[in-house]
């Protein structure tokens, strides 16, 4: 099967891209496979077997910042052509249980100049006042960012995104890839289920598993680590209490716990409402490139070990949650280094590299429309520079 573009990764910078190019390029295909049915048997996984992720507007930098932007104003656009919503405003508050950090010095500043409406709320007096559903630290410090900062459901987004690259012609395959040559015209992929695939141009998204199943000559720069995610179950009555409330980023920083994350009760495909919480542990588990060593991970790993820390953190800051079950959730996430933003870049005539940092599921979007643009124009759109997103190989 030949194309002038295959997209390898199904994720959520994967189906972005291909959206993008759908929009103006023909040939194009995406191939990987879908959640798998039976682990045991599943090659690669993802992190995007979800229904949750933070959305927020004023990133780490402006790079993230830009990036979060671009694909927040794209969101009614592809809702509309794609008729599937994945995109709830309910805004998104930070808060650093110490008091003031690097963030909160500046991102008031960063919300006028990026024209985020946000407030600071620089006491505990006026978090509390404010956001009554949360208990913090007297020390506590905040900025709420009002929507469109909130939440996504990562499944319904690669779904829209799909539909609608599908739409203008696109080709989906739900192969698991197993090798990429090059010659000097193009490019042959080969799969573990036995097919072939030429494309003039390779873009590689295949995330944490892109130094995996030798994709690559070199390997790309990267830090990847497990990630345990808790789903605290509560009742329709609780989650129509919270429905208001925003996602959550709390700066915690212990031995145990870094960086929790929350995003409010949301219904799940098995019917029941889950408030999902995150966060980097102690015991996290730093993978060094061996597959079977994620594998087992994601097979066998112990996630469940760390519910009973996760979930008393999560009742220390909301202490009147009613929750009737916990259940934990196995992912993997990849961080990238020198720059930790996202890879977006050409490696060779053939080859085009992007992954995300950890980070952007809320910015996947606008990752897709500058490697799109990348491998139509040959650049990034204008505002973006190419060494804020250079791809680092090993």
């Amino acid at each position: 099967m030949d194309h002038d573009i295959l997209i390898i990764g199904k994720g959520l910078i994967g189906s972005a891209t291909a959206k993008h190019l759908s929009l103006t390029q023909k040939n194009v295909a995406i191939i990987g496979p879908d959640e798998p049915e039976d682990v045991d048997r599943a090659i690669v996984f993802a992190s995007h077997y979800d229904s949750g992720r933070v959305q927020r507007l004023i990133g780490r930098n402006d790079a993230m910042t830009k990036l979060n932007l671009l694909a927040v104003h794209h969101y009614p656009w592809l809702e509309k052509e794609s008729g599937i919503p994945f995109h709830t405003g309910t805004g998104s508050l930070y808060v650093n249980p110490r008091g003031s950090d690097e963030y909160l010095n500046t991102a008031p500043e960063k919300a006028r100049q990026f024209g985020v409406a946000a407030t600071f709320y620089p006491t505990h007096e006026s978090l509390s006042a404010g956001f009554p559903e949360f208990v913090f630290p007297k020390t506590a410090q905040g900025l709420y960012e009002f929507a469109p900062a909130g939440h996504i459901n990562p499944l319904r987004l690669i779904e829209a995104q799909l539909k609608v690259f599908q739409k203008n012609g696109g080709s989906v395959f739900r192969d698991t890839v197993s090798g990429i040559t090059f010659s000097s015209s193009r490019a042959t992929v080969t799969t573990h289920e036995g097919n072939t695939f030429h494309a003039r141009k390779i873009i590689l998204a295949a995330g944490a598993f892109s130094n995996f199943s030798h994709l690559l000559d070199r390997r790309l720069d990267l830090t990847i680590k497990s990630e345990t995610v808790i789903l605290a179950r509560v009742s329709p009555e609780e989650a129509a209490r919270l429905a208001t409330i925003p996602s959550l980023l709390y700066e915690i920083d212990t031995p145990e716990i870094e960086g929790i994350y929350s995003i409010q009760p949301i219904q799940y495909p098995d019917g029941h409402y889950y408030l999902k919480v995150g966060c980097n542990l102690g015991e996290d588990i730093y993978f060094e490139g061996d597959l079977l060593e994620v594998q087992r991970w994601f097979r066998n790993g112990d996630s469940n070990h760390h519910i009973g820390k996760m979930l008393q953190a999560l009742q220390t800051i909301m202490p009147n949650l009613k929750i009737e079950s916990c259940t934990s959730k196995r992912c993997l996430l990849p961080r990238t280094k020198k720059h930790e933003n996202p890879y977006i870049g050409k490696v060779h005539d053939h080859l085009y590299i992007t992954t995300g940092n950890g980070s952007s599921a809320m910015c996947s979007d606008g990752v897709g429309k500058l490697m799109a643009n990348l491998v139509v124009e040959g650049y990034l759109p204008k505002g973006f520079e190419k060494k804020e997103y250079e791809v680092v190989l090993g």
